[in-house]
């Protein structure tokens, strides 16, 4: 299955979910303060790590149009309670929990429960309030662009791009932490998702859904272990291992063939003949899909 790697569905929604707030704020325990109470954060990660990280991800168009095909009704129960947000104490949780819930607002969207979005839209406000990154985004012409979905394009342009300036002004700020942990609980909230629908249907493609996976799972775990001189990355790496030795259980073979040539409208068009196959024993995914969904609700419920 082709991948569109310039940018992320989750990661690009929770951008949009974040601005569709509209929101400014300060708070007495922001992260300008922390950063000018505290030493630099012993955390480095490298900028390409988090692009090959966010590169790994599935593009919006495909898994929109998956979740669509799978049939499930829509459920709230599925997402993370809004309420007490006041048990995300510390930054870290705050940015994990603030890309989680731009996971959720992905699949809220999907299914256009623009009812359901409100709650979502305000814990995102507060979280992202209270991290102060809320100033990086361009709010008129990004609501603007929300309405329309002739816009989506570039509205995840200029989401991507406003996650880059986010991205560096922590990175300045020696923040590294809180980009990881935004784009960690897009994904692990993206993943839940996903695997909750193939829960309840098994089919070959759902299935592939989840196996492909192997590719972010194993990027994460590289970042985490790298970053486990922090007590707080080295429990999160330590929680993900069982994750990770299951998905050592996938292989993914690329098939590599010529691409076609073929003529569209008077143009000359290449066409990706390359096929991705994925072996995975019977019963695995299952196993993942437990392991996921275990995961996440110990980390973000």
């Amino acid at each position: 299955m082709k991948k569109n790697t310039s940018t992320t569905f989750f990661l690009g929604l929770l951008l949009v979910s974040i601005v569709m707030t509209g929101c400014s704020g300060n708070s007495e325990n922001s992260i300008e303060d922390q950063i000018n109470k505290k030493e630099e954060s012993k955390i480095k990660v490298s900028k390409e790590s988090i692009d090959q990280l966010i590169q790994s991800f599935p593009s919006p168009i495909e898994t929109s149009i998956i979740i669509k095909k799978a049939g499930n009704a829509f459920s709230s129960e599925l997402l993370i309670p809004t309420k007490k947000l006041d048990r995300f104490v510390s930054s870290y949780d705050k940015a994990m929990a603030m890309g989680a819930f731009g996971g959720d607002m992905g699949y809220i969207n999907i299914y256009e429960k623009s009812f359901v979005a409100i709650d979502y839209l305000a814990a995102i406000r507060l979280l992202s309030a209270d991290l102060e990154i809320d100033r990086f985004f361009d709010f008129e012409d990004m609501i603007r662009m929300a309405k329309s979905s002739s816009n989506i394009d570039s509205l995840q342009r200029m989401s991507t791009e406003s996650f880059n300036n986010m991205e560096k002004y922590l990175r300045e700020k020696g923040r590294d932490e809180l980009s990881v942990l935004i784009v960690f609980g897009t994904w692990l909230e993206g993943a839940y998702i996903i695997s909750y629908i193939t829960n309840d249907n098994m089919s070959e493609e759902m299935q592939n859904r989840v196996a492909e996976q192997k590719e972010c799972v194993e990027k994460i775990n590289k970042i985490l272990v790298s970053a486990s001189n922090d007590k707080y990355f080295a429990n999160l790496a330590r929680q993900l291992k069982p994750l990770v030795k299951l998905y050592e259980n996938v292989k993914i073979e690329k098939i590599m063939r010529e691409p076609e040539m073929k003529e569209v409208d008077g143009q000359l068009i290449f066409i990706d003949k390359s096929e991705t196959k994925i072996i995975k024993p019977d019963g695995l995914v299952q196993d993942i899909v437990n392991e996921t969904v275990k995961l996440r609700n110990q980390l973000l419920k």
